[in-house]
């Protein structure tokens, strides 16, 4: 009975790792289709009822990482990818799930490159400058902060066995002036 019991515990815990990881792999190819139809216009809702749609794709060339980024910090958007909002004053916060499209933050460098690339074509560069590891319950990352600043945000440790921690793992990343910008 207990061995039972121990089976029907282990089999409710992988469906539940499996559910979150398909979900974001859904979404990434959802998020694709409706990047790819949009023609770099701002995208269209992914599919009908959806509550947000693609905003822009970061790329991490030293990692091979390539992420449809969608609109909005809201938990329920972040099931879909990393989600995306901006500031009055050039402050840009990018947040995702450790467990599925964040997973690479723990592997950022200082002076790794960071593109993210806008629905209408234009294409921001920026360096990571540093990473620090903070207390949600005691840090407040300010939206509206003087910019411009690109700040990536996921829980930590990456790898924790239970979710909800207040750890996070604050990256932060600086414009780097290209030839066409």
């Amino acid at each position: 009975m207990i061995m039972r019991i121990l089976m029907l515990a282990a089999l409710a815990h992988l469906a539940w790792f499996s559910w979150v990881q398909g979900k974001g792999t859904l979404g990434q190819w959802l998020m694709e289709s409706a990047w790819a139809e949009a023609d770099r216009r701002p995208a269209e809702a992914p599919w009908p009822g959806a509550r947000t749609r693609p905003a822009a794709r970061l790329y991490v060339p030293e990692l091979a990482i390539d992420r449809l980024v969608v609109k909005g910090l809201e938990t329920a958007n972040l099931a879909w990818g990393p989600g995306i909002a901006r500031g009055r004053n050039g402050h840009t916060i990018i947040a995702a799930h450790r467990d599925t499209h964040f997973r690479f933050l723990g592997r950022l460098e200082a002076d790794h490159h960071i593109e993210l690339e806008h629905p209408a074509g234009v294409v921001e560069h920026w360096r990571v400058e540093d990473s620090r590891i903070v207390d949600a319950r005691t840090t407040e990352l300010d939206l509206d902060a003087p910019g411009p600043l690109l700040t990536l945000i996921t829980c930590w440790p990456i790898d924790a066995l239970e979710t909800g921690g207040p750890l996070r793992l604050v990256v932060s990343a600086v414009p780097v002036e290209t030839e066409s910008s």
